[in-house]
């Protein structure tokens, strides 16, 4: 096989790899701004027509201490209604695709930094020798 043929062979699965460790690293961090969303967004509780705060913003006092009557109820409400296993879970499935991703993109991006390197030093080389 062709030296040329060898050295674009390679140089397209390192950029295939790029291509699928950036794609992964995206989709991780697609999964990361929907639990992300979850967390800063103010919701709507199924008893009584109830809108909760997000959940970044409630205040924990609330839920604890019955000193206010009605906020305790809706904040025990609130509580009870918040779907938590869905940005739990997106967080989960983003750990794998990130360190899927991570790995390869680092190594299409190391793959083709060393063969320009190569290229680098035997034209370097060669040139030295004349």
């Amino acid at each position: 096989m062709h030296p040329l043929a060898v050295e674009q062979r390679f140089l397209e699965k390192a950029s295939r790899l790029r291509g699928w460790g950036a794609g992964l690293l995206v989709c991780a961090s697609l999964f990361w701004a929907y639990a992300g969303w979850q967390v800063l967004t103010p919701y709507g509780s199924t008893y009584n027509a109830v809108d909760c705060p997000a959940p970044v913003n409630s205040e924990p006092r609330d839920l604890y201490f019955d000193d206010s009557g009605r906020r305790h109820e809706e904040a025990l409400q609130c509580a009870s209604d918040r779907n938590w296993p869905a940005p739990l879970a997106a967080l989960a499935f983003s750990v794998p695709l990130s360190a899927g991703g991570a790995a390869l993109l680092t190594a299409g991006t190391v793959g083709m930094m060393l063969r320009r390197h190569d290229g680098e030093v035997r034209q370097a080389t060669a040139n030295s020798g004349r």
